[in-house]
């Protein structure tokens, strides 16, 4: 009896094992091989090179950057550091690449067409991506590189959470900000030492805007910055990609009057943060929200400071109009109301945001 007992038992356990394994081979069926253009990728990549700064990014925030076993010197953001680097993006080394067993490298177009054969010639699959330039192209990106990294299923979901988890994540973060709105703006110097900014319609634009107050650039449709308009805009805070920006606001008396500079009210964050579209660009604007509100709390009269310039009346000061800014669908409830009244700020007793940003 005992005996019969003994085999009935492990015959349910033999079933129930292969019940078990049946549905994860129905769930892994599903998941590969998974297609992105001209790439087949049968199963689920180990080791991963990423030779693109913007696509480590956005990897790193969907959570395969644990598969990272090299990037390219332009990946610099300091979370991916622990990897080891293979060289530029163009023509990385592909004998490192080689030696890290690499199954799997993403790339954008820049790599040349040797560098792709002789990374192919070692037995790994390239993957070319575009960078994207539209609300529509980011999420593409975000679900393409996650269908690549973890299947048909379970990566695209992640990739596609991904991209929705970061949308909601940068439209909340302003509701902790000071209740007063402040006018902003971001500089830069382009390759012709041209004072710059971010154009309507482009991404850098709209990850920028998601601080939830007012950019004196909100109607730029060019790059070139207008002396005069800077200077009637008046920002009370800048944010800046290099020092060499300051340097040249200090070097022009006509800037010398910004309400920025008079009040130290300027912040140093890289321009490439607002073009990786991932982990970068959240912390780039939890770092400008924080930086408002420490200088909020540790000023709390503002009366003066959030007047118009003196050399304009406050009419001429461009209008902080969120229904012009484009910013994407997830955002556009709270980026319109920062800009049109004050947000009511839950109190606080630290000097800091009470929230936190991390990576799934």
């Amino acid at each position: 009896m005992k005996r019969t007992i003994s085999i009935l038992l492990s015959l349910c356990l033999l079933l129930s094992c292969a019940v078990f394994f049946t549905g994860c081979s129905a769930e892994n069926s599903k998941d590969w091989p998974a297609v992105i253009g001209d790439v087949t990728i049968d199963k689920e990549p180990q080791n991963i090179v990423v030779l693109n700064d913007c696509m480590a990014d956005i990897i790193s925030y969907i959570g395969y950057d644990i598969k990272m076993v090299g990037r390219s010197d332009e990946c610099d953001q300091e979370f991916l550091h622990v990897v080891p680097a293979v060289g530029p993006a163009a023509s990385p080394d592909t004998n490192a690449i080689a030696a890290a067993e690499t199954d799997l490298v993403i790339a954008d177009n820049t790599l040349s067409a040797s560098a792709k054969t002789a990374i192919e010639e070692t037995g790994a699959k390239v993957l070319i991506l575009n960078l994207p330039t539209t609300d529509e192209a980011l999420l593409e990106l975000y679900t393409q590189l996650g269908t690549a990294l973890g299947g048909n299923t379970t990566g695209k979901e992640k990739g596609k959470g991904g991209y929705t988890d970061l949308l909601e994540m940068l439209s909340n973060m302003n509701t902790a900000t000071s209740d007063v709105v402040q006018t902003v703006a971001y500089l830069y110097l382009d390759g012709n030492n041209q004072l710059c900014t971010f154009v309507k319609g482009t991404l850098e634009f709209k990850f920028f805007n998601y601080n939830g107050n007012a950019n004196v650039f909100a109607n730029q449709t060019e790059p070139a910055v207008n002396a005069q308009e800077l200077r009637i805009g008046s920002p009370n805070y800048i944010f800046y990609d290099s020092e060499e920006v300051l340097a040249y606001l200090a070097a022009d008396e006509q800037f010398a009057n910004l309400h920025a500079l008079v009040n130290n009210r300027t912040c140093l964050i890289p321009k490439k943060a607002f073009s990786r579209y991932g982990s970068s660009a959240e912390q780039a604007v939890f770092d400008m929200l924080n930086f408002i509100e420490k200088d909020q709390k540790a000023t709390p009269d503002e009366a003066a400071n959030t007047a118009p310039a003196a050399d304009a009346p406050a009419t001429d000061a461009p209008a902080a109009d969120a229904s012009t800014t484009e910013a994407p669908a997830a955002a556009d409830t709270a980026t319109a109301a920062a800009a049109e009244a004050p947000t009511e700020a839950a109190p606080q007793d630290e000097n800091v945001i009470s929230f936190s940003v991390q990576s799934e």
